[in-house]
């Protein structure tokens, strides 16, 4: 029997690439910002994606968690609407917004592979 224990990932093991992120931006502006605002903080409508209050939602938990709230939650008008190449680009701008540097690696679009990986952020 092999008992898997998921250690906190670093922020240099959430692989995305710029060219993900900057088509994530894209998606963003898009699908995004109407509600969440053009600097991910500053929306009418959508909670901080961005700085602490995002950081400290997430703290403790999976990027596939992340990922499966947004693709089954995003946009509230129009869930599921995205391919998961999609919402995969988007979350990684969304990551790079809050300082975790691209790599050389697109990030996944399968929540099982994504749900291996945690967040950097301490929980508080």
């Amino acid at each position: 029997m092999t008992i898997a224990i998921m250690l906190p990932a670093s922020a240099d093991e959430i692989q995305f690439t710029v060219e993900q992120a900057e088509l994530g931006k894209e998606i963003y502006k898009e699908t995004c910002q109407i509600c969440h605002g053009t600097t991910l903080s500053n929306g009418q409508f959508g909670t901080p994606l961005r700085g602490s209050f995002f950081r400290n939602k997430w703290a403790g938990k999976t990027v596939g968690e992340l990922f499966v709230f947004t693709t089954e939650s995003m946009p509230p008008d129009n869930k599921g609407s995205l391919t998961p190449e999609q919402y995969a680009a988007a979350l990684t701008y969304i990551l790079s917004r809050n300082d975790l540097p691209a790599g050389t690696m697109a990030l996944s679009a399968d929540s099982h592979v994504l749900g291996n990986l945690m967040l950097p952020w301490e929980p508080k």
